[in-house]
C-alpha cells in the first residue's frame, strides 16, 4: 500500500491504498471546479450534495469504506457519507454499493457522468434519496 502525503495548491492532499481526501471547497459557486478536481481514472465522491465538502476519490476496487477516515462524516470515515459522485475512470463504469462486500443495492455510473444530487430526477440525479449517505463500496467495470 502506497502512502503519500503532499501539498496541492495551497492544501494537503492524504493520498491513502489508492483514496484521496481533498479539504472541503470554499462555497456552493464552486461546484464545477470541485468537479474538475476529479482526476482521470478516478472515481470521485463528495460529503454534500452538488460536490460539496471533502472530496474522496479512488481508482481501483473497494470493498468496505470504513477503511478510509474522513473527519467531515458522522462515523469518522466515508462509509454512509456520499452525497454525490463523478466518474473518471478510462475504462468502464463504476458500480457503488449501499453495503460493504459489494452488497445490498447499487447504482451504476457511466463513464464521464456525475451525480450532483441522489434525490434529484434523471439526467442530474438517481431520482432515489434512499441512496444519499447510504455508500459502503464501489466496484468497477461490473458489478461484482
Amino acid at each position: 500500500m502506497r502512502k503519500t502525503l503532499a501539498a496541492a495548491a495551497g492544501s494537503t492532499l492524504l493520498v491513502l491504498g489508492g483514496l484521496t481526501a481533498a479539504p472541503a471547497t470554499a462555497s456552493s459557486d464552486n461546484n464545477a471546479e470541485a468537479l474538475i478536481t476529479c482526476a482521470a481514472g478516478d472515481t470521485c465522491f463528495w460529503v454534500n450534495s452538488n460536490y460539496g465538502g471533502a472530496r474522496g476519490r479512488v481508482a481501483g476496487d473497494n470493498p468496505n469504506f470504513r477503511s478510509f477516515s474522513q473527519s467531515q462524516c458522522r462515523g469518522g470515515t466515508w462509509n454512509d457519507c456520499i452525497s454525490s459522485i463523478a466518474n473518471r475512470g478510462r475504462e468502464c463504469t463504476v458500480y457503488y454499493w449501499t453495503d460493504a462486500s459489494y452488497n445490498g443495492r447499487y447504482h451504476s455510473l457511466g463513464r464521464n457522468d456525475q451525480v450532483p444530487d441522489f434525490g434529484a430526477a434523471p439526467p442530474v440525479g438517481y431520482n432515489d434519496p434512499a441512496f444519499n449517505d447510504t455508500i459502503s463500496s464501489n466496484h468497477w467495470c461490473t458489478p461484482r
